[in-house]
């Protein structure tokens, strides 16, 4: 069995969560072996203060880096950020509260990018059967993923399966969501990363979310929970279900389209709250694959820089794979070629002004309003 426990933590007080951690490891009967090499993969999106829901609360790293202290394992806490800036993946750790938690556990911060990478094959893969991965995802013990429970603009969700993205060194993200183009080849990108990464635990930090434009402009929703699971994909199955997105999630889907799981053979422990969460305003996700490669190429809601909020940070051009955003003049801001946008939604992700509005078309939303009718109709006589 795939087990999938739940423990209520309402808020970052130390105990509290160290506890309710505790219980959700114990829940699925995890074993920490003592003096294991141990990685921790947070959320760092971005340098953002912990209040933001952003990152991994580093209440929840505490946490882990505890029980590890308690088995005498050596840490390591590694990342590599969608935005980069001065000071690079180090300074993001130091503004989300991460770097305090490593020096009080005497753990090393790793830099993604700057580590030695190792090319792997997997035949599983169904995108990228080949990639290269920081050499110290493979010379340790045990991987522990640490997500954020939060919405996604373009992959709807980013749970367990999508915050292993972050194992991708630099720049090399960037390309990825270049050369994917679609929601459905990026889904299937992530769980070729998965595969190869499949940290044996992942632990989602749910007392604080983000729901609407998540992950970085969201927001902020209080769920109360800590999940364990030792599949990230059981997890975001059992997650999509209790935030009221079950189906939709493409990673989900395409997991089972490819048989990577059997929903079957999930145990939930503990009480699996309905939470509602809000949707991103440009997600397109309950669409096949054949109409959202359309939709998203021809009536997608494109990036609009807002120039009340710009401050002409440059964030967003430097982030986009493709250079749809320019930079033509220091005075007029940042502009988003449409020609060349893939709609990824980087630029809006690293946009720590908020100032990346989604606007939709009025042939998007005239063009879904119709889908969902025809939807619900073949629905409705399907059931009669």
């Amino acid at each position: 069995m795939l087990r999938v426990s739940i423990a209520k933590c309402k808020s970052y007080d130390k105990s509290e969560v160290l506890n309710a951690v505790e219980n959700a490891i114990s829940g699925i009967g995890f074993k920490i072996k003592p003096g294991s090499k141990v990685l921790l993969k947070p959320n760092v999106l971005m340098g953002a203060a912990p209040e933001k829901a952003i990152t991994t609360h580093p209440s929840v790293i505490d946490a882990v880096c505890t029980i590890l202290d308690k088995k005498k394992c050596k840490i390591w806490i590694g990342e590599s950020c969608g935005l980069v800036k001065k000071g690079g993946v180090l300074q993001a750790f130091e503004e989300a509260g991460i770097a305090k938690i490593a020096r009080k556990h005497d753990a090393r911060l790793v830099s993604f990018s700057k580590e030695k990478l190792r090319k792997v094959r997997n035949e599983q893969a169904a995108f990228e059967k080949e990639m290269h991965l920081p050499e110290i995802l493979f010379n340790v013990d045990l991987i522990i993923s640490l997500p954020k429970m939060k919405t996604h603009t373009l992959m709807l969700f980013t749970g367990g399966v999508k915050n292993l993205f972050g194992c991708i060194p630099g720049g090399k993200k960037q390309q990825y969501h270049a050369i994917t183009g679609t929601k459905e080849k990026f889904a299937n990108l992530l769980l070729d990363i998965w595969l190869n990464v499949k940290p044996a635990l992942t632990i989602m930090d749910g007392i604080e979310g983000m729901d609407g434009n998540g992950p970085g402009n969201g927001n902020i929703v209080k769920p109360g929970i800590i999940i364990a699971s030792d599949n990230a994909i059981a997890m975001d199955i059992v997650a999509e279900r209790m935030i009221g997105f079950e189906g939709e999630v493409p990673t989900n889907a395409i997991a089972l389209k490819r048989k990577l799981i059997n929903p079957a053979d999930i145990e939930v422990i503990g009480e699996e709250p309905r939470l509602n969460f809000v949707k991103p305003s440009a997600a397109v996700s309950k669409l096949p694959a054949w109409l959202s490669g359309f939709f998203l190429k021809r009536v997608v809601a494109y990036p609009h820089p807002n120039p009340k909020k710009c401050k002409n940070c440059w964030n967003c051009v430097k982030v986009c794979p493709v250079g749809a955003m320019e930079k033509r003049n220091e005075k007029d801001g940042p502009y988003c070629g449409k020609n060349k946008c893939i709609a990824c939604y980087c630029c809006q992700e690293m946009c720590p002004y908020d100032a990346i509005e989604l606007k939709r078309s009025v042939l998007f939303s005239i063009s879904i309003s119709a889908y969902y009718r025809v939807l619900n109709l073949f629905e409705k006589m399907r059931k009669e």
